[in-house]
């Protein structure tokens, strides 16, 4: 289920405030891409907190930022 509609959906200004810093410019199209994908994380870490709780995800959030750790 999307739970982020497209009224709700951050406008391309705001996603370009933000995104588009120290020389990095992003066209509309790319813009899109990022703040649909962006939205979809979003669905995807709701769906995780509502069927797990908050838990599971702060254990998910600390296993990837060992391995990012290990990684490097």
């Amino acid at each position: 289920m999307k739970l982020v509609s497209e009224h709700n959906k951050i406008s391309l200004a705001e996603c370009r405030k933000t995104l588009c810093k120290g020389g990095i410019n992003y066209s509309d199209e790319e813009l899109i891409k990022i703040r649909d994908w962006v939205d979809n994380m979003a669905d995807i870490v709701l769906a995780v907190v509502e069927k797990n709780g908050v838990e599971e995800m702060n254990e998910i959030i600390d296993r990837a930022k060992r391995n990012e750790t290990e990684s490097s």
